[in-house]
C-alpha cells in the first residue's frame, strides 16, 4: 500500500511543481515600474479630395442606373420612326473610343 500511495504522491509533487513554476512565470517583476499609460486616442483627416471623391461616390449610389425618361423618349422617336442611326458617325465614335483604349 505504501508504494501505491508514493506513486500518487510522486505526481503530486509533479503537479505541486508545475504549478508554482506556472505561478512564478506569471508574477511580475516587483522592480518593474508601474506608471500608468494615458488614454491613446486615435484621429483620422481627410485630404479634400477625399472629401469630394467621397461626396461624388455617395452621390453616383445615389443615382439611378437607368435614365427612364431618356429610354421613353427613345423608344416613343423608334416606333414613331423619328430615330434615325448615322452609320459614319456611329463609325467613328467607336474608332475614336478603340484609340482612346490604347
Amino acid at each position: 500500500m505504501a508504494e501505491i500511495n508514493n506513486i500518487k504522491s510522486v505526481s503530486q509533487i509533479e503537479l505541486g511543481n508545475s504549478r508554482l513554476t506556472s505561478a512564478r512565470d506569471n508574477q511580475t517583476p516587483s522592480s518593474a515600474p508601474t506608471s500608468e499609460a494615458s488614454p491613446r486616442t486615435d484621429t483620422v483627416s481627410l485630404t479634400n479630395t477625399a472629401e469630394q471623391l467621397q461626396s461624388l461616390q455617395h452621390a453616383i449610389s445615389e443615382a439611378p442606373v437607368v435614365d427612364n425618361d431618356r429610354v421613353a423618349e427613345l423608344k416613343a422617336a423608334v416606333e414613331e420612326g423619328r430615330y434615325f442611326i448615322d452609320a459614319d458617325k456611329l463609325a467613328q465614335n467607336l474608332l475614336r473610343s478603340e484609340l482612346e483604349l490604347r
